[in-house]
Parts: C-alpha cells; sequence; structure tokens
C-alpha cells in the first residue's frame, strides 16, 4: 500500500453537496489549521467561517475564481496579522502552512475543499478586507470552500524528477 497516497488522492473539490459541516467537524479542520508551522511559532493566523450566503453570494461577486461556493457548507479566510508575525512577510508562509493543513484534515474528513487565492492580489483583498470589516492589520489570504464532495476527481501524475537537482542546478538527482 502507498502510504502517501492520502496526500496523493486530496483534490479542489468545486462541486458540493447540500449538506451543512456541523460546528465539531468545523472547530477539528480549523485546529488542525492552526497546528501548522510558523516563524519561531508565531502563529499569526485568523480565520473567519462564513456560514451566511448573503456573505457567499457577496464573495463570489468579489472573486471571479469563487464560484465553488455556491454549493460549499463554509467558507473560511485565512488571514495573517501583521502584528503577530516574526517579521515582515512571514505571515504569508505561515498562512500558506496552516491553509494547507486545513485542506489536509478536510480532506481525512470527508470533506471537499477548494483553495481560492487572494494574497497577493490587492483589490481582492482589499475587497474582502472592507466586506469582513478586517481590521488594519489583519491581512486576508486565502479563502477555503468546504463542503461535502459532490464529484470524484482521479489521482493525476505530478512527480517531475526532471525538478529535482542534487548539489547544484546542472546535477539531476535521478538518474535516467
Amino acid at each position: 500500500m502507498d502510504e502517501l497516497a492520502f496526500l496523493k488522492d486530496r483534490r479542489s473539490i468545486r462541486k458540493f453537496k447540500k449538506k451543512d459541516i456541523d460546528n465539531e467537524t468545523i472547530k477539528r479542520v480549523l485546529e488542525a489549521a492552526m497546528y501548522a508551522p510558523s516563524a519561531v511559532n508565531k502563529q499569526p493566523w485568523h480565520f473567519i467561517v462564513i456560514r451566511s450566503r448573503d456573505l457567499l453570494e457577496k464573495i463570489m461577486q468579489i472573486h471571479p475564481n469563487a464560484g465553488m461556493l455556491r454549493t460549499a457548507s463554509h467558507g473560511i479566510v485565512v488571514c495573517g496579522d501583521e502584528h503577530l508575525q516574526h517579521a515582515d512577510g512571514y505571515w504569508v508562509v505561515d498562512c500558506g502552512a496552516a491553509t494547507q493543513n486545513l485542506l489536509l484534515a478536510a480532506h481525512l474528513l470527508g470533506l471537499g475543499a477548494c483553495w481560492v487565492g487572494l494574497h497577493p492580489r490587492e483589490a481582492r483583498k482589499q475587497a474582502i478586507t472592507e466586506l469582513l470589516g478586517l481590521p488594519p492589520q489583519v491581512k486576508p489570504f486565502a479563502l477555503v470552500a468546504l463542503g461535502y464532495p459532490d464529484e470524484e476527481k482521479s489521482r493525476p501524475g505530478r512527480f517531475r524528477p526532471e525538478r529535482v537537482k542534487l548539489d547544484d542546478w546542472n546535477s539531476p538527482f535521478f538518474s535516467e
């Protein structure tokens, strides 16, 4: 058995069943997100759970690639707090790790999820900031659509050995 199948089989799900996710499951997903590594363990993240259909509709108007929210049970906006980060710019990588943990936890719990980028698109970030009333030091990083999947996707081949080098750029790690 492939021990890494769980990671390889996670897909971006964009079609969801009409079934709400309970609060305990949302809590478990967020708890996993908060166990992500962060620079100097500063954990500069905040999460806004959105279940209001009105807000989800408004987000779809702001973001041209967020149409999957139409059938999602919830959206989660992952935000970084500049006052909590280790140093300038670290909130971005820390929130990326938290978002990945969130996606993996959702998959493990039988949910479907899709990461919709906000950062670094300043117009989208500003619109989300205004919509959600974020304070100036809190920056929206990503939106994750969550729900029970109503589609199945096969695993694509993604391993690219030619992109792995040994010791320097000109030495392949894998020989032919």
